[in-house]
């Protein structure tokens, strides 16, 4: 897969965790298949900062240390997430909550400097149904820092790991609808916004959770973006793709040909339209997917949208990435893909 990915110039990957160190099936498919990783949770603030006094950097050492041992490119996911507040600072949205959470991203930042890829600076900043004119979300760090606060951000990071390409990462951008179209709106209103004021962001991550017999093959409004984004000379990573199978028919063979052409159709689109750095998917192999949680079947079968089955064995999914990366002919069918 990685080879494969390199043809055009980019990285793959997955996230992982620590507690994935210790399964050596999927360790092997990892160093197999990717060349950059992206940790779950261990470099998010809630983790880092559980204990107020004392960061706690325990957790992303032993992923940055099981990617440098072998070669992977590390992505640093995230430094300032709505979703990710330690449990001590969510009801202080005052100056006390501005300096820790400046000091938090100056630190962690200074610790890995030089040792990773790329970093997730904000994910997540645009939530138009708050109903803000710029589409901004209402959140602690808009409270405590105002709107100027994505560009705090990125000056902060650019300082001090000035080699590090910082990426702007959100969700929901590549759905169909009139509020996905909204918020594509108020994404380059943002990045327009930033760059003219010389905000350092030199990547957009788009999510890419998509779903199965949901997302459009053709997407001309969310195409247009794309060529938007790249005219204003920005890449792209795709930073935590999978495919939901939850609309889906039970039978597995028939759900695994849907999500492998939902794969193929979305990574063409993407890779035609902008210059791609990297693609990740949150998650390897189907046993450990947020989405049966998340998002579980009606019928209460398991969802299948990874690359990898359950038994780490190479499904249709992964056919359709590697052949998406290899430009193959768009006859490719996954029905056809053998593991």
């Amino acid at each position: 897969m990685s080879s494969a990915a390199a043809r055009r110039n980019l990285l793959c990957g997955t996230a992982l965790c620590t507690s994935d160190l210790s399964a050596q099936p999927l360790t092997r498919a990892i160093l197999r298949d990717c060349n950059l990783v992206t940790p779950e949770y261990e470099l998010k603030w809630d983790v880092i900062g559980r204990h107020p006094h004392e960061p706690d950097y325990s957790a992303a050492d032993r992923l940055m240390a099981f990617a440098a041992d072998n070669g992977l490119a590390f992505h640093g996911h995230t430094l300032w997430w709505h979703e990710a507040i330690p449990e001590s600072r969510r009801a202080n949205q005052s100056m006390d909550f501005a300096q820790a959470a400046l000091r938090h991203l100056e630190r962690t930042v200074a610790r890995y400097a030089g040792r990773l890829r790329s970093w997730d600076v904000v994910n997540e900043p645009l939530e138009p149904a708050h109903g803000r004119q710029d589409g901004l979300r209402v959140s602690p760090f808009l409270a405590a820092f105002g709107p100027d606060y994505i560009e705090t951000a990125f000056r902060a990071a650019a300082a001090r790991d000035p080699g590090a390409i910082l990426v702007l990462n959100e969700m929901g951008l590549e759905y169909a609808g009139p509020e996905a179209e909204r918020k594509r709106r108020h994404m380059i209103d943002l990045l327009e916004r930033e760059l003219a004021r010389g905000t350092p962001i030199a990547c957009l991550g788009i999510q890419s959770h998509l779903t199965a017999l949901e997302q459009p093959r053709q997407h001309p409004a969310f195409r247009a973006f794309l060529r938007t984004i790249r005219g204003m000379g920005l890449s792209v990573m795709i930073t935590e793709m999978d495919v939901s199978d939850h609309l889906c028919p039970r039978d597995p063979r028939q759900r695994d040909r849907i999500v492998a052409d939902t794969y193929r159709a979305y990574l063409d689109l993407v890779l035609d339209e902008s210059r791609v750095l990297a693609v990740g998917t949150w998650g390897l192999a189907d046993f450990s997917t947020w989405l049966n949680a998340f998002r579980p079947r009606p019928d209460g079968a398991r969802q299948r949208p990874l690359l990898l089955d359950r038994a780490f064995r190479r499904k249709p999914a992964w056919h359709a990435v590697r052949a998406a990366f290899l430009g193959a002919d768009n006859g490719f069918s996954a029905h056809q893909a053998r593991s």
